[in-house]
């Protein structure tokens, strides 16, 4: 059964349904103009669900050319439950199963370029970035913005994104605040050792004087402009990496699945 999507702000495109686990979950895609094909990105979106920092960038990656495709993860949530509350509701085993899904539904798609397909995150989403690239091998890249939560796993019995970080296939570019506490500094420094341990490609970016969320437009408590300024530089810095990416026609090839 479909259900409305829950939002806190406008999402102009197109919707599909996708049946995960007997559930039917929403996904939310934006197109840049033309035919395509086009790079594209699988956006994890951060705690506040389908709201206006989700919109936001919603909007921004297609203006840089990138299909923008982001799966709704509370679509099972209550709907008597805030939007920031409905986290507690979330499984990892689940959500592996429905970013699996969204991704194979994006590369079933003919406007996307198989060989630049990217994963990106916010917080709470870039947990998910490292969470989807370790179990879901067919990214060119993975970009995640100050995941917090790495060390802890939600739901009995399954490794934290942290321990799968092994797992991963692609390079990682990752953007921290080092006035951040979830990641700390500490924390980052230990995503950095075990992506060395094994061998990740992967550059990483700290800025001194951003804290968490800094890359969010419509945080609560607001930006100051350090923090403003710092989101710009790494918003380019992203865009630049991921210009850089090299098309690899093995991930060109990955079949669905």
């Amino acid at each position: 059964m479909q259900k409305t999507p829950r939002m806190d702000a406008e999402f102009d495109g197109e919707t599909v349904y996708l049946n995960v686990l007997g559930r039917s979950m929403d996904v939310h895609i934006a197109a840049p103009p033309g035919r395509g094909p086009h790079p594209a990105v699988l956006l994890m979106f951060h705690r506040g669900g389908l709201d206006a920092c989700t919109a936001h960038y919603f909007k921004e990656f297609p203006k840089a050319g990138y299909l923008t495709i982001v799966p709704n993860f509370f679509h099972h949530c209550p709907d008597d439950v805030p939007l920031h509350d409905c986290k507690q509701f979330l499984k990892d085993n689940e959500v592996v199963a429905e970013i699996a899904a969204a991704a194979d539904y994006a590369l079933s798609r003919p406007d996307l370029d198989r060989s630049r397909f990217f994963i990106a995150g916010h917080c709470m989403g870039g947990r998910l970035t490292f969470l989807g690239a370790a179990t879901k091998p067919v990214f060119a890249a993975a970009v995640p913005y100050y995941g917090g939560g790495m060390l802890t796993h939600w739901g009995e019995g399954t490794p934290t994104p942290f321990e799968l970080i092994k797992d991963i296939r692609c390079p990682v570019y990752g953007f921290f605040g080092d006035l951040d506490k979830n990641p700390s500094p500490t924390d980052v420094n230990r995503f950095e050792a075990e992506l060395k341990q094994y061998g990740i490609p992967y550059i990483f970016h700290r800025y001194p004087k951003a804290g968490h969320g800094f890359q969010n437009p419509a945080r609560p408590k607001g930006r100051n402009a350090d923090e403003i300024a710092t989101a710009e530089s790494a918003w380019a810095t992203m865009l630049d990496l991921m210009r850089g990416t090299p098309a690899t026609a093995d991930r060109a090839m990955a079949r669905a699945g």
